[in-house]
């Protein structure tokens, strides 16, 4: 505030007083303007605007305070426009002074002087303007304040806004996740769904397929002999076998390739060792001839009654050995007993009791042998008793002598069994234990019957429930 300034509010606490002697120089008009002058504080040092402003104090305060109600911008426009409206009301005021004085058209330059306090630059810098300036700064901070909580509210309205925003943009973004989540796992349900459903499908089929071609290579629903015509099949098995690789159904078919296969090899090599096959589907081909050079081994598959049937096709290839070399063993012995018998006659002649227990033996022996064997495939293999050939070249041997009617019974009853019809069988010597002579006693085609002891009678075959021992 300017030195001016503060003079004229300090002038203006200053009392008021009616000077009595100056008043009876005065006429009535005068008088009661000069009244109403000191009841509105005016002193004689006031300027014309403190005067106007200290007569019109309560239209300017009710202005003043409809100024307090604008904002801080309002209020610079207001000024603004408050300047012009004062002075033009300061022109209008001259223009009253003038004419109650009398005073017309004034030079501007004693106009000036007498008016020299008069600041004219901006009403504002009245006193009134004074009341303005010390009521701006609480109106300012006030409206500082109002501003920065404006502000602040509205920071944290934005800011909460934003974490409105913020919590909403997350809740659409989970939401949009769980969902594409929840699509994407119904939608890979549904095709491992679909792929178990067809998966399952085509195994049950691959699995009926392997089932019905294992199936093909059996000759009978108890699975005990196969058909050698299937062998060539067994690639084919094992193609649809690997279809069912990972599947529940693979443990189970590997297990029957597995048997099958052990069941073809075994045959295949027990067969190769004969001039023809020896086992076809299941049966054993008593005519199948060994090779020379056959190598026979014991073989196992886990199948009972193939490893029977392989046991038996092993022995004939066996004894077939054995009886070639028997035979060529015996030719020459033969040989060499002709030429001995005929030296020894030349020199003796043999004793007629000799000679007719000779013929005696001879005669009984082969007239109880029934057909002959030859050219016949005889089931040797299936004897309960082993092949010994040098018991059997001793043809003299008193143990193959049979007891008196041992031979009669026991035909009689294989003809009541139907074993055997009148005398069309076959009857071989077999082997000599503990002195008795044990014949192998075969159907006319070769089907091996049983073994019998020609001293004791007693005879049993390979028939389920029978003897696993002889009498021996």
């Amino acid at each position: 505030m300017s030195k001016k300034r503060r003079n004229r509010h300090k002038a203006e606490h200053q009392e008021a007083q009616f000077d009595f002697d100056e008043a009876k120089e005065l006429t009535v008009g005068e008088a009661m303007r000069k009244n109403e002058e000191v009841e509105a504080g005016v002193l004689p040092g006031d300027s014309i605007l403190d005067k106007y402003v200290k007569q019109h104090k309560d239209e300017i305060e009710a202005d003043k305070f409809e100024t307090r109600q604008f904002s801080k911008d309002d209020l610079v426009e207001k000024e603004e426009v408050e300047e012009i409206e004062e002075t033009q009301t300061l022109d209008n005021l001259l223009q009253e002074l003038r004419e109650g004085t009398g005073v017309t058209s004034p030079a501007p330059e004693d106009e000036l002087r007498q008016f020299d306090d008069l600041e004219l630059t901006r009403v504002s810098e009245a006193p009134l303007v004074e009341e303005f300036e010390t009521e701006e700064v609480p109106l300012v901070g006030a409206e500082e304040a109002l501003t920065r909580s404006r502000v602040t509210d509205s920071e944290d309205g934005k800011s909460k806004k934003k974490w409105v925003l913020y919590g909403i943009l997350a809740a659409l973004v989970v939401l949009i996740l769980g969902t594409g989540y929840y699509v994407y796992r119904q939608v890979a349900r549904s095709t491992k769904e679909i792929q178990t459903s067809q998966s399952t499908t085509n195994t049950q089929s691959d699995a009926e397929e392997f089932n019905n071609l294992y199936d093909a290579f059996y000759t009978d629903s108890n699975k005990t002999a196969l058909k050698n015509s299937q062998f060539d099949k067994l690639s084919q098995l094992k193609t649809l076998l690997d279809k069912l690789e990972g599947s529940r159904e693979y443990t189970l078919a590997k297990s029957k390739y597995d048997s099958l296969a052990t069941q073809i090899k075994a045959i295949q090599d027990v067969n190769a060792q004969f001039e023809k096959p020896a086992i076809v589907d299941g049966v054993l081909d008593t005519n199948a001839k060994a090779k020379s050079d056959a190598k026979f081994t014991d073989i196992k598959t886990g199948n009972t009654e193939l490893d029977k049937l392989l046991d038996k096709a092993i022995s004939l290839g066996k004894s077939q050995q054995t009886s070639a070399s028997s035979s060529s063993s015996s030719e020459t012995s033969s040989s060499s007993s002709s030429r001995a018998s005929e030296n020894t006659a030349s020199e003796t002649s043999p004793s007629s009791s000799n000679t007719a227990s000779t013929e005696t033996r001879s005669t009984r022996s082969e007239v109880n042998m029934g057909v002959s064997s030859a050219g016949v495939a005889v089931q040797r293999s299936a004897s309960r008793v082993s092949y010994n050939q040098s018991a059997i070249d001793d043809s003299n041997n008193s143990a193959w002598d049979f007891a008196d009617g041992v031979l009669e019974q026991i035909l009689a009853t294989s003809r009541s069994r139907g074993y055997i019809t009148g005398n069309q069988y076959i009857l071989e010597r077999v082997n000599i234990v503990n002195g008795n002579g044990y014949y192998n006693l075969y159907k006319p085609d070769g089907t091996y019957l049983f073994t019998l002891n020609c001293k004791t009678g007693y005879f049993v075959g390979n028939g389920s429930g029978h003897a696993d021992d002889l009498d021996y």
